[in-house]
């Protein structure tokens, strides 16, 4: 089986929190031959009213259309309103096997067997539903032979504080595995529940906020504001962000688990956001490495609160787990 190195995660982890921390850069700007407003810099304090509604509502006063850091900063404060949503990921690129096969002898994986064939990614892909109010989701995945050897379909479905998931290599049935049983797991312990929207979330949301601005100033990220895009027919404005790579490249190298030389030469981070409810549209990481390889990352989300309806597989569908 294989295994990302562990240094990949953070890696991962700091490109998104990029794209949330820019919502309060001081630095953002617009696109040359734009309005040329300022930054607004309009993030929700921590002593923000609790209901989302009433957080959303207060943005949305302050709303700057042509200030990145303000349509970014309404995106994150209208999240704890939504309720459900449709999401499609698709992955491209190439991660190298020398770097894969590096990285897991620099993390001390015993047993590990170095890697011959690179890792293709293209069509690999996850789509489905999310209902947060329902604390529930549908999800489907696919990953091509190129990948791993042997193509492998799944579904994955999140219901009644239980993962089902059917692995097309493990059988035609679903196993099902509790949240507790979930947050065990090594080395990413998972919540043991999923937040609910309401008054502690939006705590948890405006003190992320918060935690992410001084984080990402102290970065030099900048956001600036490309133009309006088409995205699923609507428009949606396009927004960005730099990747301080000088940054990105001295928090791979302190990864006890980084394999010499491992550098990303280049990446760039690009979100579009509807303008009718200032809600994500899309989002494109991408990545390049002489050392690693490539990466493409692409995450579209549409049918914002559109009616969902998820169910637990039936009980003549499920398996017993294997010990």
């Amino acid at each position: 089986m294989i295994r990302l190195p562990r240094t990949a995660l953070p890696v991962f982890a700091g490109l998104v929190l990029v794209v949330a921390g820019a919502c309060s850069s001081s630095s953002a700007t617009t696109a040359p031959g734009g309005n040329g407003a300022g930054a607004s810099n309009a993030v929700v304090a921590s002593g923000a009213p609790a209901a989302a509604s009433m957080a959303a509502a207060s943005v949305a006063a302050t709303l700057n259309p042509n200030d990145p850091s303000s349509i970014i900063t309404q995106v994150i404060s209208g999240g704890p309103a939504i309720k459900s949503f449709h999401i499609k990921l698709a992955l491209s690129g190439t991660i190298k096997a020398a770097a894969l096969s590096s990285a897991e002898g620099a993390a001390g994986a015993a047993g590990a067997v170095p890697l011959t064939n690179d890792v293709v990614l293209d069509g690999t892909t996850l789509e489905g539903d999310v209902d947060l109010a329902g604390q529930a989701a549908h999800l489907t995945f696919n990953v091509p032979a190129a990948a791993i050897g042997a193509a492998v379909t799944g579904d994955l479905i999140l219901k009644d504080n239980a993962l089902y998931y059917k692995v097309s290599l493990l059988g035609t049935k679903y196993t099902k595995m509790d949240l507790a049983s979930l947050s065990s797991l090594s080395p990413i312990a998972l919540p043991s529940a999923l937040p609910t929207a309401g008054a502690s979330a939006m705590t948890s949301v405006t003190d992320a906020i918060n935690q992410m601005r001084t984080a990402m100033d102290q970065a030099g990220v900048t956001a600036t504001l490309v133009g309006v895009d088409k995205i699923g027919g609507k428009d949606a404005n396009h927004i960005n962000i730099s990747v301080p790579l000088d940054k990105l490249n001295a928090a791979i190298a302190a990864e006890a688990s980084a394999a010499p030389g491992m550098t990303i030469d280049s990446a760039s981070v690009d979100l579009w956001v509807y303008k009718d409810n200032n809600q994500i549209a899309q989002l494109e990481m991408k990545g390049a490495s002489s050392t690693l390889g490539s990466l493409d990352f692409l995450l579209t989300v549409s049918a914002y609160d559109q009616p969902v309806t998820i169910a637990a597989p039936a009980a003549s569908d499920i398996q017993a787990a294997t010990p």
